[in-house]
Parts: C-alpha cells; sequence; structure tokens
C-alpha cells in the first residue's frame, strides 16, 4: 500500500453503502471473531445490505477492503460495527466515515469499539480526539417488592408528561453522563430523544413499567423499553436536585421491579457510568449486580 504527499494512503475509496463484494469483508471478520458472533455479524450483514443500517464501505484496487456500520438517530450516531481484511487502513476509514457523519449533520458519534479486530480502530479514535468514558453493565432478576413513598406520587407514564420529563433530563442530568450525553443538556435534544423514545427506536417502548413522580407536578422520571431478548432496560432515570435523597428514585425503581416480576419479566438492565457513584449505591442497595465493564468511546460538536 502506498502513502500521498500528506501521509495517508493512496488508492483508497470510501463510499456511503454496502458495495457489490462487501460480503467478503463479514466474511473475514466473522473468521477473526469468537464463534459465538458470527451470527451477530451475518445479522448486521444482512441489514446492512437491506439498508436498515447504514454502511461505509472501503476499496482499494477495485476490491471492499473495509467496512463500518452505524446507526443515527437524532444526530447521535452509534458505530456499531467495523472491519478492515488489511492494509493498516483503519485509522485513515474511521477518519473519513467520522469527517463526512458530521457533515452529514451528526452532533455526536459514539461506539464501544466491541469489534472483532478493533486496536487500530480504537488508536485511530484517541488521535481524533475521541474521550474515552468507562461504563458499566447491571442486572436484576426482578421480585415481589412494594415502593415506599412518603411525600409524592408514582404514576404511570402518561404521554402528556413528556414535556416535564424532557425539561427533566435537559436541567437535571448527572454531572458524570454529560460527557456521555453531552447533547442531552439542550432542551430540543431532550425533546427528541423522548419521541423517539415514545416510537419505539430504543426497543418497545413500555409505558406499563415506566413512571413519573409528582408532587403537584412531575418531579421524577423512569423510562424503560423491552429490547430484542425480551429483557427490561431502564433507559434513563431522573429526578430533579430539589428532590434528591428522598427516596424518589428508589420508589421508582422498586415500583418498576415489583410490576415487573408481577408481569413475569425475567430480568431488568442497565447501562451506568462508572463514577456516577451515587446511581451505583442506588443500583446495589436495589439488589442489582454488575454484569460487565466496557469502555465507550465518544466524540461530540456539543460543548
Amino acid at each position: 500500500m502506498s502513502w500521498d504527499k500528506d501521509g495517508r494512503h493512496s488508492g483508497l475509496e470510501v463510499a456511503r453503502g454496502a458495495a457489490e463484494d462487501i460480503r467478503d469483508v463479514f466474511a473475514d471478520a466473522a473468521r477473526c471473531a469468537p464463534p459465538e458472533d458470527s451470527a451477530y455479524i451475518s445479522y448486521l450483514l444482512d441489514m446492512a445490505i437491506r439498508g436498515d443500517i447504514g454502511v461505509y464501505s472501503l476499496s482499494a484496487r477495485c476490491h471492499t477492503i473495509g467496512a463500518i456500520c452505524y446507526r443515527m438517530l437524532d444526530g447521535d450516531v452509534e458505530l456499531a460495527f467495523g472491519h478492515v481484511i488489511w492494509g493498516d487502513t483503519e485509522p485513515y476509514f474511521l477518519e473519513s466515515v467520522v469527517k463526512d457523519l458530521f457533515d452529514f449533520g451528526a452532533h455526536t458519534i459514539r461506539s464501544n469499539f466491541n469489534w472483532p479486530a478493533p486496536w487500530s480502530f480504537i488508536r485511530g479514535a484517541e488521535a481524533m480526539g475521541f474521550k474515552m468514558v468507562e461504563r458499566m453493565s447491571m442486572c436484576l432478576a426482578p421480585m415481589p417488592v412494594k415502593p415506599s413513598v412518603s411525600g409524592f406520587e408514582i404514576l404511570p407514564w402518561d404521554d402528556r408528561h413528556a414535556g416535564d420529563v424532557c425539561r427533566i433530563i435537559s436541567e437535571c442530568q448527572a454531572p458524570a453522563d454529560r460527557p456521555v450525553y453531552p447533547a442531552l443538556s439542550r432542551t430540543e435534544d431532550a425533546v427528541a430523544l423522548v419521541e423517539s423514545v415514545m416510537r419505539d427506536e430504543h426497543g418497545k417502548f413500555m409505558r406499563s413499567l415506566s413512571y413519573v413522580a409528582v408532587v403537584g407536578r412531575v418531579i421524577g422520571f423512569l423510562i424503560s423499553t423491552m429490547v430484542s431478548d425480551g429483557s427490561i432496560l431502564i433507559l434513563d432515570i431522573g429526578v430533579e436536585r430539589g428532590h434528591r435523597r428522598k427516596g424518589v428514585g428508589g420508589a421508582m425503581l422498586d415500583r418498576l421491579i415489583g410490576d415487573a416480576y408481577a408481569a413475569g419479566y425475567g430480568q431488568i438492565i442497565l447501562a451506568v457510568t462508572s463514577n456516577n457513584y451515587d446511581a451505583i449505591r442506588l443500583y446495589r442497595r436495589k439488589g442489582f449486580r454488575v454484569s460487565g465493564h466496557y469502555k465507550h468511546y465518544i466524540m461530540s460538536k456539543v460543548s
């Protein structure tokens, strides 16, 4: 592989869309990945070919040698998969994709880089200025429990609560979470998030397992969705600053745990930033256990 005068690979072409021979890239990725990941890689290939997920192709000498798959929702992009067959071209490929996505209207680009051969992509991301945030997954098997409520009510979700929930999201985001979701400090992006949740774009929105806490007005919320394996995902939970440390968040969690148990769901899952210590203490107190740790890489135009 040769280089041009600016130190970049020459003879390479990056294009949006699935090239005709992109299957070769996914086949090579499956060979590099653990056997249990092969079905997911095939699933992503089918989605890319159908146009159900965005994809960029990297070609050299008329052959496709790389692919990056992505999902974009309201300007927030998740890079879901990437692989290059040969040539140490990952940093160049990633930089080209990121630039085009920002030009295309993205405000934030994120990835866990949990890919078959991620290290050169990660080095490229770090060189570009992606910020790394450590996150953890937690899970709990629902059980019979009744919430302890004093001085407030917990009501089931109603779409008319959306405006108040958007206000709390934009005004009361935990400092540890701001680097992960920087755009949610803007009201318009909080509105876009909640509207996309109600359109089932983050999994099936579980109105029966989502709640608001009320003291004359909405002071807290819990939003949950159902993901593909049937687990209930706590997508977001928040309480106004003036009502924190009064049992509001814990009571909403108890309501969810008890209702999920009564409805027959087998697992509740969530993700939390590793230095959001207050939230982690609350989740542990309610019985959640850590199921995994991962690194989350983010680049955003939002300050």
